[in-house]
C-alpha cells in the first residue's frame, strides 16, 4: 500500500463566515462524532507505512463541535496540521496546539482591502493568528488569489512578510464557485510575487509552490501533489465516516465507502479509485504532452482542466532558470 494522508473533515463545511469564493458552499456540515474519529484513526495508524499525516478542516475545524475532536487527535501517533480561519482562537486552543505539536494553517488574503471576500474578518483572523504567535504554535499563511488581490502580488507577500512572525506562505487559485482567476491573472500573480521573493527572501522565505519545484530540481521529486503524476496522495474523510479519493472531488460518484464498515485497503482496492487515481496522465490533451514543463506541473491539478496552462507557462518560462540557479546553491553548499 502507497503512503496516503487524511484530511479530516470533522465539522463537514460548517462555518461560522461565508467567504465568497468558498467552493465547500453545497457540501454537507455536521459534526463528526467520537467513534468515527477514533475509527478513523485507529484504522490509519494501523497501516503499513511509517510516515502518517492528519489534517483537520472544514468549513471552520475550531467550531465547537469540531474544537473539542483536537484532544482526540493529541492521542495518536501521527504528524498533525489544522487549516483555519483563525477567527474562532482563543488562548487555550492556542496552548493547546502549541502543546500537541500542531501545524496551523491560516487563511489570510493580504490587507484588510484585499481580505474582502472573506467578509467582515480581518480584524479577528489577525487576533487569531496573534494568539499562535503568542503561544508559539507552528503556521503558515495561506492565500486564497482569487479576483480580489490577483493583481497585487507585490502588495500581498511583503504584508505577510512584514507584519507576521511565520516565514511560511501558500497560495492556492481560486476554484470557484465565484471569483476565479484566468490563466493570464495566474501567471502574472505568480510572476509578481517570485519577482518580488527572488530579491531577498529565497532563502529565507518559503513559499510552498516555489519549494516544489526547488525539491524536483534538487531530490528529483516535488512536495505537492498537483505536480505528481497521479492523484493518490491524499484521502478525504468527511464528518459521517464516508472516504473520498479528494477534498475537490466529493461527489457521490467518487465516494469510496465508509470507514464505519470498510477498511482503507478495502476502498483503494475498488475500481472508482484506481480509476480516479489513474485518470490525471491519462487523459492530459495533446498541447499538455508537447509542453516543455509538463516535467514540473504534471498537468496541474485536474480540478483546474487546463485552464491556468497559459499562466504556468508564463511563470516557468520567467522564473526556472532562476530557481535552478537556486537548485544548484542548495547542491553545492551555498
Amino acid at each position: 500500500m502507497h503512503p496516503f494522508s487524511l484530511l479530516i473533515k470533522a465539522v463537514g463545511s460548517d462555518c461560522n463566515l461565508n467567504c465568497h469564493y468558498c467552493f465547500y458552499r453545497n457540501h454537507t456540515a455536521g459534526a463528526m462524532d467520537t467513534t468515527t474519529l477514533r475509527r478513523t484513526l485507529d484504522a490509519y495508524c494501523n497501516l503499513p507505512f511509517s510516515e502518517k499525516s492528519v489534517t483537520f478542516q472544514g468549513g471552520e475545524p475550531l467550531m465547537p463541535k469540531g474544537a473539542a475532536l483536537l484532544k482526540i487527535a493529541d492521542e495518536y501517533p501521527v504528524a498533525k496540521s489544522l487549516q483555519t480561519n483563525a477567527t474562532l482562537m482563543t488562548d487555550s486552543i492556542a496552548e493547546s496546539l502549541a502543546s500537541g505539536g500542531w501545524l496551523v494553517g491560516a487563511s489570510l488574503d493580504g490587507p484588510r482591502d484585499l481580505n474582502r471576500l472573506r467578509g467582515e474578518s480581518f480584524d479577528a483572523a489577525v487576533r487569531g493568528i496573534r494568539l499562535l504567535e503568542k503561544h508559539g504554535v507552528d503556521y503558515n499563511l495561506l492565500v486564497v488569489v482569487s479576483k480580489a488581490n490577483v493583481a497585487y502580488p507585490g502588495e500581498v507577500y511583503r504584508f505577510l512578510r512584514d507584519n507576521f512572525s511565520t516565514r511560511h506562505h501558500q497560495y492556492i487559485e481560486c476554484t470557484g464557485p465565484r471569483d476565479i482567476i484566468n490563466g493570464e491573472e495566474w501567471g502574472g500573480f505568480l510572476v509578481g510575487l517570485f519577482d518580488e521573493w527572488i530579491k531577498s527572501d529565497a532563502r529565507t522565505v518559503s513559499i510552498r509552490l516555489f519549494d516544489s519545484i526547488v525539491s524536483q530540481l534538487v531530490c528529483g521529486y516535488p512536495t505537492l501533489c498537483s505536480f505528481t503524476n497521479s492523484c493518490r496522495h491524499h484521502l478525504v474523510v468527511e464528518h459521517d465516516g464516508s472516504i473520498y479519493p479528494c477534498d475537490f472531488h466529493v461527489s457521490p460518484d467518487l465516494r469510496l465507502g465508509n470507514i464505519i464498515t470498510e477498511s482503507f485497503a478495502e476502498m483503494m482496492e475498488k475500481p472508482v479509485y484506481k480509476s480516479f487515481t489513474a485518470a490525471k496522465m491519462a487523459f492530459l490533451p495533446g498541447k499538455c504532452r508537447m509542453c516543455p514543463y509538463l516535467a514540473f506541473c504534471k498537468g496541474d491539478c485536474p480540478r483546474n482542466k487546463q485552464a491556468l496552462c497559459i499562466g504556468w507557462e508564463r511563470f516557468f518560462r520567467h522564473s526556472l532558470g532562476k530557481l535552478q540557479e537556486l537548485a544548484n546553491g542548495l547542491m553545492l553548499g551555498f
